[in-house]
């Protein structure tokens, strides 16, 4: 039976990449993300030398092409057809021979056990079943290696307040990530770090990244960090978190 939430983000996400390279025209407002997305992209480039590589939700390419200049080879997969195309031309059109680019579903990979020294992805997770994609990850991530995303959070009321009032921006299916779902993840992995970003830095979304939004996001991303530091209970409104996962717990049959 064709799964229907499936077909539908496969269908979005197909219309988005051929009228455009995949963005969503609300760009501004990520301005003030830099520091996470800064620490995850940091993060994955020092994991990932001289490894094998595996980008979940890999869009058109672009990250795993910036990425293979220090891995020992790049997969990229995505449920979209449409983009994992452009992925392919962009990667011949340069000629790099060390990624390929698979259509593929991420809750039933079609790679064998161990396969990967990292798996990463951006805003991908919380498009998926997660007991499927979690212990897809566990499967296919060797004993040694790391899993790690980024991942919009679910508590927040502003944000949800906004992700209700542009619904044209995101799937039917797509559910940013609440705190059980976090906990989750250490039932596949012996160890998970969560870090967490942008609760008082959202005041600076509106500004972008103009100077002063850099400036005020700056100052308040380090608020952000004292906030967390002293109230940990109010991590679980901050917009972003990064989730990095090792020890993978091997269970056959999922």
């Amino acid at each position: 039976m064709v799964n229907a939430r499936k077909e539908r983000e496969k269908a979005l996400q197909d219309a988005r990449f051929k009228v455009n390279d995949g963005s969503r025209g609300v760009e501004h407002f990520y301005g003030i993300t830099g520091e996470s997305h800064g620490y995850f992209q940091n993060r994955v480039a020092q994991l990932s030398r001289g490894k094998r590589l595996l980008e979940f939700g890999c869009g058109n390419g672009a990250n795993a092409l910036r990425l293979c200049g220090q891995a020992m080879h790049v997969a990229g997969i995505d449920i979209s057809d449409v983009a994992v195309e452009i992925g392919k031309s962009r990667a011949a059109e340069s000629g790099i021979d060390n990624v390929d680019f698979f259509a593929m579903d991420a809750e039933k990979l079609r790679f064998e056990n161990d396969s990967f020294d990292v798996i990463c992805g951006v805003g991908i997770l919380h498009h998926l079943d997660l007991v499927r994609a979690y212990g897809e990850l566990a499967r296919t991530l060797r004993p040694s290696g790391h899993a790690i995303f980024i991942e919009p959070l679910g508590h927040n009321p502003v944000i949800n307040l906004f992700r209700r009032v542009t619904p044209k921006i995101r799937t039917p299916d797509e559910h940013p990530l609440r705190q059980g779902e976090l906990e989750l993840a250490s039932e596949f992995f012996g160890e998970v770090r969560l870090s967490y970003y942008h609760l008082c830095a959202l005041a600076a979304a509106p500004f972008g990244a103009s100077a002063f939004g850099n400036r005020l996001s700056r100052m308040l991303n380090r608020l952000d960090r004292r906030l967390f530091t002293a109230v940990p209970s109010m991590t679980k409104y901050a917009w972003f978190v990064v989730i990095e996962m090792s020890q993978p717990i091997k269970r056959p049959g999922i």
